[in-house]
């Protein structure tokens, strides 16, 4: 049997190592030619040229199809979620169709689905000046703001009094945005569910917890989420049905719920395996790697498929962050590292590097990841070997808000298919 080709928009490293050992034909269609020597020999093509030329990604994809076609689309990446679905729309591959991954990646087409639906109540409206944005709040007393579309906890904004209004406009208007979207605060614990889908069977595998600090960006995960039986099973039919509504069929998904008082309420979804290393917490305490598993349901559709959501143990990550300003040294990694119960250490940043503070996921400095036998007893030992480590800053000049807000990628690949989005079509 001929190996079964695949194409793999972006990717990493560590994520093509994954493949080993499977007989796949792996296209990777990346921004550069920045893989190690050994991550590139697991493709039998490379080719780097600009992700948000949606027609010159079109076309090469078209012509590479045409030659031997694609069997699967594999992106684990949210700003590339929208070609992805493009891609499998405009060539008949199987996966989530442009529709499916457009309505996730519009939180207010979403949430009015959700509403149509009957799987939603909490309100949600598009505001396009700091007046709408006033008039929200003084209706719902507060306000969750954050841009339509986009991932990282970037823009994300808790307005509880109305005087801070003023602020979350301006950063908008800083960032170039003309419209955010005002929901109601959702009161109660915050947790996702990570699932994998085969042929329309939605799959739980395992529920995160979160840590936040003052804000909405993350400060770190654990797995598994502290839930009752009951619970998971109430939060798992929520998420099928949210799933099967949106049009998911295939591959792994990332969905965010609150339990309310009056029971689990979605926050968000995503056709992408999470986001903030849960993957790693995931395998580490489930045993199920959804990255290595795509690739291998890639190489061998007719897979069996099936979970224990009984972890073995548990663990948990603990994000780095550094004081705004040049990074000027890193202390204690070693030490952190050195400790029985951690799984790894990761530092992002250098000596000479900018560090932003914290205000959204892609200011981390770096991470720690943990294990214990409770996702407390890992959340706690994270956080233990997280403090060891000094990210030691210098004060510089402060730099634009709104370039430093995203990332080259996001802003590229936001930009090939938001505008449209925002005229809802």
């Amino acid at each position: 049997m001929s190996s079964q080709r695949i194409l793999l928009l972006g990717g990493t490293d560590r994520l093509l190592h994954k493949a080993a050992g499977l007989d796949l034909d792996i296209v990777n269609i990346r921004r550069a030619l920045d893989l190690s020597p050994a991550a590139a020999r697991m493709c039998s093509t490379v080719q780097a040229m600009a992700l948000d030329d949606v027609d010159g990604v079109t076309l090469l994809v078209e012509q590479l199809h045409a030659d031997r076609p694609f069997t699967r689309i594999i992106c684990h990446s949210e700003p590339l979620q929208m070609l992805a679905g493009h891609l499998s729309t405009s060539l008949g591959i199987p996966g989530s169709s442009f529709e499916t991954v457009r309505l996730l990646r519009d939180k207010y087409a979403l949430r009015r689905l959700l509403s149509k639906t009957g799987f939603s109540s909490i309100a949600a409206e598009i505001v396009t000046s700091r007046e709408e944005l006033s008039e929200f709040v003084e209706k719902h007393s507060s306000a969750v703001v954050k841009p339509r579309s986009g991932g990282g906890s970037v823009g994300v904004h808790f307005v509880r009094d109305p005087n801070q209004v003023d602020g979350v406009w301006r950063w908008a208007e800083q960032v170039g945005l003309t419209e955010m979207l005002a929901e109601e605060i959702l009161v109660g614990a915050e947790v996702s569910l990570e699932f994998f889908s085969v042929n329309g069977r939605h799959l739980p595998i395992a529920a995160t917890t979160k840590e936040f600090g003052d804000g909405a960006v993350e400060l770190g995960h654990a797995v598994p989420a502290p839930l009752t039986p009951q619970q998971f099973t109430d939060a798992s039919r929520l998420v099928e049905e949210v799933l099967s509504a949106v049009g998911i069929t295939w591959g792994p998904s990332h969905t965010e719920i609150a339990f309310t008082p009056h029971g689990p309420e979605l926050i968000e979804s995503h056709s992408r395996r999470a986001g903030g290393h849960i993957n790693e917490l995931v395998s580490l305490a489930h045993g199920v790697d959804m990255e290595r598993l795509a690739f291998q349901l890639a190489a061998d559709p007719g897979m069996p498929m099936s979970f224990d959501t009984a972890p073995a143990r548990a663990a948990a990550i603990r994000f780095l962050t550094g004081a705004e300003g040049q990074v000027v040294g890193i202390h204690g990694v070693s030490e952190a590292a050195a400790c029985t119960d951690v799984a790894e250490v990761e530092i992002y940043l250098s000596p000479g590097d900018r560090s932003h503070g914290l205000r959204w996921s892609g200011d981390y400095a770096g991470h720690v990841i943990a294990r214990g036998d409770t996702a407390t007893e890992a959340m706690r030992e994270a956080n233990r070997q997280a403090s060891r480590i000094w990210i030691e800053t210098r004060e510089t000049t402060a730099g634009d808000i709104a370039a430093g807000c995203l990332g080259e990628e996001e802003r590229a690949a936001f930009d090939a298919f938001d505008q449209s989005m925002a005229r809802g079509k």
